[in-house]
């Protein structure tokens, strides 16, 4: 018997998205310059930079465009990292990934794509002692780089938040929302008019090298490239290099989607319509969606994520403990995703071989980052020495037991995350 109380396994993103461009699978062999797999965000930005600069680009995804992580994250952009530093990073890439956020409003006002963007920036509230140190430290370096103003005083807070609880906070200007599954369709129309060919529903089924090329197989085609290019992320099938597939952790996510706020409670809940994060070992965070829903979520533990029932009532009890006007939230939407994670918590620029690249690692950052990574990938398929500005380039390396880290970390970490936020 069907629970009709079951909240949809699915984001409600599909709902009010514009439709995809119009695609098929590859049928017959082809040839290109280049070839990328993987049609999320970073593939088909990839795929556009690539075109619009003259080259015959193929983009062949497994199934449909924004099928995988980027038409299931929580459509927010935080465009903030621990690894924005020029002693990590060639000065080019800091100075992209610095911009991460305004690239990618830049590009949906550029290329006009419908997808309910709002850049109102990014708030993170201080809720204890220890949280306004640590975010008056966050708050230094972006200023300093000329993305927050002044730091936010309570009151201050209070008023973006409709919230009086807070010691203080910043907001990251460039920050803000969107739909994702319009954002990454929106993107494959730019890639589409740009010039490049997308096929859906064509999983790489083989890779081999032939003479001097790439030749990519699918179940009723194949692409011959000069070079080639991976943007699946957590998405590999096997016929991914086996070394790139095991150079990362695959960690599982959850999104939760509630039905449309009441006015009483748009009015005293984010009324700045930013953004929520705050200073919380445990992360706390979520943002309101043009049709009024509250999306929020996190990474899947024994319980948390996993259990509908169990997830809803402890989000209901965690955002109510805020916002007292929410008592009663329902949940329409609770979905499960993937996210990468590497050896050095940062996203990898891999040659697989020649003229064959590779990226993974975006640790839940997807729609800043792949901005960023999108066009990497885009020049180290020109110019690898131009790559090499921007990103450090790297050979994969299998990271041992990489399954059980990834089980071990989502076991423990919300638990050991919630005893943190008790000791402080």
């Amino acid at each position: 018997m069907t629970d009709l109380s079951a909240p949809a396994q699915f984001p409600p993103y599909a709902l009010t998205a514009p439709p995809a461009p119009e695609t098929r699978p590859l049928q017959g062999d082809i040839q290109a310059d280049i070839a990328l797999v993987g049609a999320g965000f970073t593939g088909l930005i990839a795929a556009r930079e690539l075109a619009r600069r003259g080259a015959n680009v193929v983009l062949i995804e497994a199934s449909e465009i924004g099928t995988g992580g980027s038409g299931r994250n929580h459509g927010q952009c935080i465009p903030v990292f621990g690894y924005l530093d020029p002693k990590i990073l060639p000065q080019k890439g800091c100075d992209l990934l610095r911009d991460a956020g305004r690239l990618v409003f830049d590009d949906i006002a550029r290329d006009r794509i419908e997808c309910e963007a709002v850049q109102l920036g990014t708030l993170a509230a201080a809720h204890s002692s220890s949280g306004l140190n640590r975010s008056r430290k966050a708050h230094a370096k972006y200023a300093a780089l000329g993305k927050s103003g002044d730091y936010l005083s309570r009151g201050a807070v209070a008023e973006l938040t409709g919230n009086d609880r807070f010691l203080g906070g910043w907001v990251h200007r460039d920050g803000g929302h969107l739909n994702p599954l319009a954002y990454a369709r929106g993107l494959a129309r730019a890639a589409t008019e740009a010039g490049a060919i997308i096929h859906t529903n064509s999983p790489i089924t083989s890779l081999r090298r032939d003479g001097d090329r790439w030749l990519l197989g699918t179940p009723e085609g194949s692409v011959s490239a000069a070079s080639a290019g991976f943007a699946t992320d957590a998405y590999p099938t096997g016929a991914v290099p086996e070394s790139f597939r095991k150079s990362s952790v695959i960690m599982h996510s959850y999104g939760l989607a509630s039905r449309p706020l009441n006015a009483e409670q748009r009015a005293g809940v984010m009324p700045s319509g930013m953004n929520f994060g705050d200073t919380h070992r445990d992360p706390m965070f979520f943002r309101i969606d043009q049709q009024g829903r509250l999306i929020t979520g996190g990474l899947v533990e024994l319980r948390r994520g996993r259990n509908s029932a169990y997830t809803k009532e402890f989000m209901t009890r965690r955002l109510t403990g805020l916002y007292p006007v929410l008592a009663g939230l329902e949940w329409d939407h609770h979905w499960r995703g993937r996210l990468t994670v590497s050896s050095e918590q940062r996203p990898q620029l891999y040659e697989l071989g020649p003229r064959l690249w590779g990226l993974s690692g975006y640790t839940g950052r997807g729609v800043p980052t792949s901005a960023v990574m999108g066009r990497v990938l885009a020049s180290a398929l020109i110019d690898p020495a131009e790559a090499a500005e921007l990103w450090t380039i790297r050979r994969p390396a299998r990271i041992p037991l990489r399954h059980l880290i990834g089980a071990t970390v989502q076991t423990c970490r919300g638990p050991l995350n919630k005893l943190r936020d008790m000791l402080e």
